[in-house]
């Protein structure tokens, strides 16, 4: 069993941040599916038992521990408010596209796995009250 690994002083250490968030270990095997409805429910026990050090979720979007963001917050409270005056205002509905996500500083999505354009087609109408 290895239980340390020696690391030298100013050795540049790279965080999987997106590799925890999405291990079938601790998420389940739909890891990689859009599920909000993850967070309604108790999170699964491999999850909890883990740790994960994240500020927010048990994800490690935002880091963890003294290195966390400290923007965390304002982000969130950011993406509340875009995502209330979206939702108000119109619809989404997927298109049939073929949405492949891509890894980079930011993921991205673009149609089909050949094309690097960013782009997710919707199709967006104007909300209306019942």
């Amino acid at each position: 069993m290895i239980y340390e690994i020696p690391v030298a002083k100013g050795t540049e250490v790279l965080v999987g941040m997106w590799a925890c968030n999405v291990n079938k270990s601790l998420w389940g095997e739909d890891s990689l599916e859009w599920k909000p409805e993850r967070w309604l429910s108790d999170l699964p026990d491999a999850l909890k038992q883990a740790s994960v050090p994240g500020v927010y979720s048990n994800i490690m979007t935002f880091l963890g521990g003294r290195r966390a963001c400290i923007g965390f917050k304002f982000s969130e409270m950011e993406m509340k408010i875009v995502l209330s005056v979206l939702l108000s205002t119109f619809t989404f509905q997927p298109t049939t596209a073929s949405i492949v996500w891509n890894m980079g500083p930011v993921n991205y999505p673009t149609v089909g796995k050949d094309n690097n354009t960013p782009r997710l087609p919707l199709k967006v109408g104007v909300y209306q009250a019942p």
